[in-house]
This record gives C-alpha cells, structure tokens and sequence, in this order.
C-alpha cells in the first residue's frame, strides 16, 4: 500500500487513532461504536504497572521478579498467542477491502467519468489507491467529490482533483426545466452493514449527512466492504443506528428516540476523556440501538410497539424527530430507479455491493 495513502486511512478518511507501525483492530473511527460480534470477542485484563499507550488503548504491562506459577505461564502464553494473531487478523481484513475495492473499480470505473464521489469509510481508501494507480492520463480531467474532511485529504493525498459538493452543483449549473438531478457518474463508500436487500447501516464515521447527499448526487452508489459486514438483516451485528443530530437539541431527541423502542441510546462521545464527538457538520451523533431489522419486503410484519421495523418504516419514524439532520440508514430507491421515476426522491441505497472475503475471494450483491 503507498505510504500516503497509508498515511491518509489512519489521520484522515477512517479516523483511525492507531500506529501505523503497528495497527490496532481495535482502532476508533470519532467514537466509532463496537459492533455487537466485536463486543463479544473482546476482553481485557489490567494490572498495575507501567503503561503504554497507542491511540486510545490503554496497554498495562506488569513486571515482577517473582517466577510465575504453571498456570501463569499457561495464560500468558494464551495472552501472546492472542496478541501475535492481532495483526494477523487485521491483515486478512485489510486485503479483504483491498480485493473488493479493486474488484469494483476494475467493473465499474469508466475512463468517461467527469465526476466521481469518493466516500469516508476506512474501506474507500483501497478504491482511491486503485484509481490512483491508473495515472494521470485516466483520471487527470476527473474531478472527485468527498463526503467530508477525512476523504478530502485522501483524495488529496492520491494527487487527485477534490471538487465540494457546492462547487459541484455552481459547476454544473441549475436548470428548473431539467429532470437530471445526478451530476456524480458514479460514488464508492463502505458500509457498517449491509442487508439482503442491499439496506445499509452508515453513519460509524459520523458522515453520514454528507454520505447521503453524495449518494442522492450520484447515478450509482457501489458499496465496498469486507464479508463481515455482509448480513441477512440490519442490526444483525451492528448495534446501533446512527443519529445526526442539532447539539442543542440532542437531549431531545434521545428521549424521543426511548419513545419509540430504542434502548438506551447515547450521545456519541470520542477519546479517552469522552468528549462529545463533533461531525464536519459541527452537530452531535446519537447512537440508537434498536432490535434486528427486518427486511422492507416484509412491512407485513412490521409492528413497531414489539420493536418490529422495515429500513424504510424506522428511518421515516426518526426523520420525523425534531432535531434530527439525519438517519444512517441507507434504504428505498437506488439512482437508476430514481432517474428512471425523473423524480427528485431520495436514491442512496447501493446498486450493488462487493465483500472481500478473508480467502481473497469477492462475493457480490446486486
């Protein structure tokens, strides 16, 4: 991977707060929350000691001149087996996105392209670096929309041309008559989930605000992630959806959010002193947790008062709340349905999704 790049995916696009020397899988993305399968893989141990600190882990390292016991040794054998398979484990994850993303650039990145929206999730880094590799003679007349600060500095980084979403829409002009609210050829971005029907969970890197206007810009949306993130239904692994809200009215809206059947939601906070995560859009992030989603094609079941919900039924609920910029589900029509309706309604779910698979191999979806 170029050293820039590399650069870009920890200060930048991913928010990662890791070494690059050494990369943490547990790495924060603003406050990122744990999925629920990364909550029940992990465990810590502390001990007093001298401490190290990478990021936002805390390392306690003990030493005693004392020899350990049988079953100490054992544990701590245990202990360095785990922390040798750390890295190893982070390296699989990382080709995974690394296959998907070249897979998709390599089907779907046309040389004609005059805009291309270029997403903030940790994954997109891979598609910057395929495209980067294709030279100037390709992209050099391109310009690349970002969905915030993060991924502007990746594509900066990549030697490519950034275009703000305004600059964009005073690029291209304004015309009432016109039934082409598209301007974007096409948008890579990653997801935190993604269902059956190509529903998606965003919001983790607290961008989903400018994820969706990206999204609603653009003819098509291909999402790139790895398999972890492949699930039947929302809310299967990850545990929360994600909630842009006004800072003065985020207390508000939590308790609204308890209306409705969210259990426990909390105000996002980011790093060691728990300091309330500020988004691009300088408002807050409400992470709500709710039950497993179902699927939008089985609104026949929907019944929100035993926390029964469709994509499409919970995002209208929380949209509705005063105080609320916006929802990180990614639900309803894709760009082509929308062009093919000429209508101006929200188009952000993914034509098609691409998982990177630990073995190398790429699974798709759409």
């Amino acid at each position: 991977m170029n050293p820039s790049l590399q650069r870009s995916v920890a200060s930048a696009s991913s928010r990662l707060l890791f070494s690059i020397a050494n990369p943490n899988p547990l790495a924060v993305f603003r406050g990122y929350p744990a999925s629920r399968t990364a909550l029940a893989s992990l465990s810590f141990s502390h001990s007093p000691g001298k401490q190290q600190f990478q990021g936002n882990i805390h390392i306690s390292l003990s030493f005693s001149t004392a020899t350990p016991h049988k079953k100490e040794k054992e544990k701590g054998k245990e202990n360095q087996g785990a922390m040798a398979s750390a890295p190893a484990t982070t390296s699989l994850i990382e080709s995974a996105k690394r296959a998907a993303c070249r897979q998709a650039v390599a089907d779907h990145f046309n040389p004609d392209f005059t805009y291309v929206g270029i997403g903030s999730g940790s994954t997109v880094a891979y598609v910057v670096e395929a495209i980067g590799e294709l030279g100037p003679a390709v992209t050099g007349k391109m310009k690349f929309v970002p969905t915030g600060s993060g991924s502007t500095s990746l594509i900066r980084n990549a030697g490519l041309s950034v275009l703000q979403v305004p600059d964009l829409l005073l690029e291209v002009g304004f015309d009432p008559e016109s039934t082409d609210h598209q301007p974007i050829d096409i948008y890579f971005d990653g997801a935190d989930e993604v269902d059956a029907e190509l529903n998606c969970i965003k919001g983790g890197g607290a961008c989903h605000f400018q994820e969706k206007l990206v999204s609603r810009l653009s003819k098509r949306f291909i999402c790139v992630a790895d398999s972890r993130k492949k699930v039947d239904r929302l809310l299967t692994n990850w545990a929360y959806v994600p909630v842009e809200v006004s800072p003065i009215g985020a207390e508000y809206v939590r308790r609204e959010l308890l209306r409705i059947g969210s259990t426990d939601p909390k105000i996002r906070t980011s790093g060691p002193t728990f300091i309330r995560t500020i988004t691009d859009n300088h408002n807050h992030i409400i992470d709500a947790p709710f039950p497993t989603l179902l699927l939008n094609s089985e609104a026949d079941k929907l019944d929100p008062k035993k926390g029964l919900w469709t994509p499409d039924a919970l995002l209208a609920k929380i949209k509705g709340i005063f105080g609320v910029l916006e929802v990180g589900i990614f639900s309803g029509l894709n760009g082509p349905q929308v062009a093919q309706l000429g209508t101006d309604v929200e188009g952000v779910k993914p034509v098609k999704a691409y998982f990177g698979r630990p073995d190398g191999q790429v699974e798709t979806l759409g």
